[in-house]
């Protein structure tokens, strides 16, 4: 099976010896690896697709991972006489369930009614339990209390299914929303005006941290809407992730810190394996905070493929982590839902997939006299808890709210498009709905602001190596010249001689095909770009904001 993006082909022959395979990779009929092991083994898998990956430009270890994954899933099943599981038949018990009928546990939005599910604790005797109670604000405004079981019925007779039933909280776990507040919500208490809530937000932002002053009012707004949106994604399709960057001291972890207080159910991290990242999204949601993310870049370690891969995926809803997990004697692909709110921090950047799911926030080292590094962030915890109550109340409040916000596209300006659509939309109509409570203006702001952060993201819309090749070949088009690759790869030589030095003409075709360019056609003793038309370039020019000088 050939995977398009990479150009590898595997070949994977049973060994008949415990989960053994004899596992080949080719490119363009080539081998490059051939290696004997149990495709059960993550660490295998993951190794075999390293290898294949290392020194070898446009070839992606997850891809290979993957393939891998469902061979070993069908090999697996076939040493038990049977068929995946998926396929096997089962007996009808009932109608067929309506997958959308099927919640998650943490948070539901639906037309007839919204929950959530807090952690509370009990004491029985001498030992503390936990326990989920879930809030739920049904269409007709009535507000109840109940227990989470497998299923949940509505008040018209219909039901919906819980999945996947979440374990028993350990006590440690904050429950985010106070227990006197979820009294005086149940006692019919109002929900906070919105506009009121998110200026109380703003300014908790900017008392702790210090931006740029050209740039301060769009990122807090940005950064307060994101906080309200981690309470209601679960009604979005497509979410942004927060890349916060810049130098050593610049107040990245800091961001983190106030984010952790704010956002709903805050998972912090900096080292937790992939596989205990899988587990922990799936079983109780919430937005993932992940620290020192520089480790990203190191895609040879197998474990940060997995994870890299769990956040390439878990940006969009129904976005899934597949592990192969072991069932009695043999194993089984198993999927972990991974959608939710992520950010990341560090230094160095991260890999340009993720770069362009995340909208970008650059920290700078706050000025010698600024009081904000100096305040300390738990001063008044009582003023973060009142906000974590107010947020939890505004999110049940407007569960249809959030949903017609989610088909709002007229908030979006015209000049942003694609990617850039897709995550700037939940922000603005959170930012619509926030101006209609009494924030004249707001909307107007983060359009702008929105406007320039991706006009400032443009150079890092695509990899510097992609960049250079593509000006190489506009430059030679431009001449009238169709090229070769390897003529391609001479002119990328000369304007970044280190970075080319290892590159080979095959990989330049890889790349350059990423941009639906198409693979070079034979021409006597030369295979040349002869189908690359000025207007293609001038395309490319608008949807990456790279300058090649198509137009010239």
């Amino acid at each position: 099976m050939a995977d398009e993006s990479t150009q590898v082909t595997l070949d994977v022959r049973p060994t008949g010896r415990n989960g053994m395979a004899v596992v080949s990779a080719a490119v363009d009929g080539d081998t490059i690896h051939l290696d004997e092991f149990d495709l059960a083994k993550a660490a295998r898998r993951d190794r075999f697709a390293a290898t294949v990956a290392e020194g070898r430009d446009g070839i992606e270890p997850e891809h290979i991972a993957a393939e891998l994954l469902q061979h070993a899933a069908v090999l697996a099943a076939g040493e038990q006489g049977q068929q995946p599981e998926d396929a096997q038949p089962h007996a009808v018990e009932g109608p067929e369930v309506d997958l959308s009928r099927i919640i998650r546990p943490e948070r539901f939005i639906l037309p007839e009614g919204n929950g959530v599910a807090i952690p509370t604790m009990t004491a029985t005797g001498d030992r503390v339990a936990g326990r989920w109670s879930l809030y739920v604000r049904w269409a007709d405004g009535r507000r109840e209390q109940r227990a989470i079981g497998p299923t949940l019925d509505l008040p018209d007779g219909t039901r919906l299914w819980v999945h996947p039933q979440p374990t028993e909280p350990s006590p440690t776990m904050r429950p985010g929303w106070s227990a006197e507040a979820r009294r005086r919500w149940l006692g019919g208490e109002p929900a906070p005006n919105a506009a009121d809530v998110f200026q109380r937000l703003a300014e908790r932002i900017e008392y702790f941290l210090e931006f740029p002053a050209a740039h301060a009012p769009g990122t807090t707004t940005t950064l307060a809407c994101w906080t309200v949106l981690s309470y209601c994604y679960h009604a979005f399709p497509v979410l942004p992730y927060l890349y916060v960057g810049g130098p050593l001291g610049s107040g990245k972890s800091r961001v983190f810190e106030v984010l952790s207080r704010l956002v709903f159910r805050p998972l912090s991290s900096s080292n937790m394996t992939a596989a205990a990242l899988f587990r922990t999204l799936h079983s109780r949601g919430g937005c993932l905070l992940l620290d020192e993310a520089e480790r990203l870049k190191q895609t040879k370690d197998p474990d940060v493929a997995q994870l890299l891969s769990m956040l390439l995926a878990g940006y969009k809803q129904g976005g899934r982590a597949s592990r192969l997990e072991a069932v009695g004697d043999s194993f089984r692909p198993v999927e972990f839902d991974v959608y939710g709110p992520k950010a990341q921090a560090c230094i160095e950047g991260v890999p340009p997939a993720l770069a362009s799911r995340s909208i970008c926030l650059m920290m700078f080292r706050a000025p010698r006299e600024s009081e904000k590094p100096k305040r300390r962030i738990d001063a008044d915890p009582d003023g973060w808890q009142r906000l974590r109550d107010d947020l939890h109340s505004l999110a049940l409040e407007h569960g249809p709210t959030w949903l017609e916000l989610a088909d709002r596209t007229d908030v979006v300006p015209d000049d942003l498009s694609g990617r850039d659509y897709e995550l700037w939309q939940p922000l603005l109509a959170i930012t619509s709905f926030i101006e209609a409570a009494g924030m004249d203006g707001l909307l107007a702001l983060s359009q702008e602001h929105a406007l320039a952060v991706t006009d400032s993201a443009k150079d890092e819309a695509i990899p510097h190596h992609d960049a250079v090749l593509l000006r190489s070949l506009a430059a030679e088009i431009r001449s009238g010249r169709c090229p070769t690759p390897g003529e391609v790869l001479d002119l990328a030589r000369a304007a970044d001689p280190d970075g080319f030095r290892k590159w080979r003409a095959r990989a330049v075709t890889s790349h350059l095909k990423r941009y639906n360019i198409a693979t070079p056609i034979k021409s006597g003793n030369r295979r040349e770009f002869r189908q690359v038309a000025t207007e293609h370039l001038e395309r490319i020019e608008r949807s990456y904001g790279i300058d090649l000088d198509a137009g010239e």
